[in-house]
């Protein structure tokens, strides 16, 4: 049975919020609340530190008992700056714990922002209390590939509902309409599947690099049961010596995480994932 979903997106809440700049330049903003073990949250693309983290009841559940930051990666939100790609905003998320002065977090990554985490764990895993892959993960090597369970095929019960929600914002906002998004889309083409293709080889190399089997602190994946889970998880359950798996139940990448289809289940499990895993004082 599907899991039950959050009655409804929370009521607009003034966050208290940020800027840093870093090295080249850049002014990036962030959110933040709560006090405690910090959590340094990155959203997926095309998203928000508010759209991802604090609309659908994760961060500000989280801040009961930690000390939240989300932020806006360069491109994204009220960041400047163009979207480089993960490697450079790995280097921004250590930049900001510099800055703020955080040793060690626990890091969540949600699609893209997964991929940002990655980057993070290969750099610098002692940044991290915890890690916790969302709506992404790790995938398998060569070797292991063809024994991976299959997923399941198909779209969620949801996923029209929710796509056709995103649309009619980003029409309100302008997005598709005023700013012509579909002509630029058609334009960038070419040069967006070579870059896709150049990200997937330089990718699959930074797989290669990380020691799954050397993360000595507890790892989390959380995906949708529509969204490949089996496929971001195998290799995390077989390398990583402390990992948790939450599947979410007639979930997408979409639905798993978005204010009024977010199940409690991610939200309560991701909590006290953090909790259990707080430094003990």
């Amino acid at each position: 049975m599907p899991v039950q979903p959050l009655a409804a997106p929370l009521r607009a809440t003034r966050w208290p919020d940020g800027f840093f700049t870093v090295s080249d330049g850049t002014r990036l903003h962030y959110v933040e609340a709560g006090q405690g073990a910090p959590v340094i949250l990155l959203h997926g693309a095309r998203g928000s530190a508010i759209g991802n983290w604090f609309s659908n009841g994760i961060a500000p559940k989280l801040a009961e008992t930690n000390h939240v930051y989300a932020l806006d990666m360069r491109g994204h939100g009220l960041s400047g700056g163009e979207r480089h790609g993960h490697l450079h905003m790995a280097a921004d998320v250590i930049a900001f714990m510099d800055q703020k002065g955080v040793e060690k977090a626990h890091v969540a990554g949600y699609s893209m922002g997964g991929g940002v985490m990655l980057q993070i764990l290969a750099k610098a895993p002692h940044r991290f209390l915890t890690a916790c892959f969302q709506g992404s993960g790790v995938s398998e090597t060569a070797e292991w590939r063809d024994r991976v369970p299959a997923d399941i095929q198909g779209r969620d019960p949801d996923e029209e509902r929710a796509n056709a929600l995103v649309r009619a914002r980003r029409a309100a906002k302008g997005e598709e309409v005023g700013n012509n998004l579909g002509e630029r889309l058609a334009r960038a083409a070419p040069r967006a599947l070579a870059a896709v293709e150049n990200m997937a080889g330089r990718f699959q190399a930074q797989l290669l690099g990380v020691d799954l089997k050397a993360i000595d602190f507890p790892v989390m994946a959380i995906n949708g049961e529509y969204d490949r889970p089996n496929a971001r998880t195998h290799r995390l359950a077989r390398e990583v010596a402390d990992f948790t798996n939450l599947v979410l139940a007639g979930k997408g990448h979409l639905t798993a995480m978005m204010a009024g289809f977010i199940p409690s289940e991610y939200v309560e499990g991701y909590a006290a994932f953090v909790v259990a895993n707080n430094p003990r004082s």
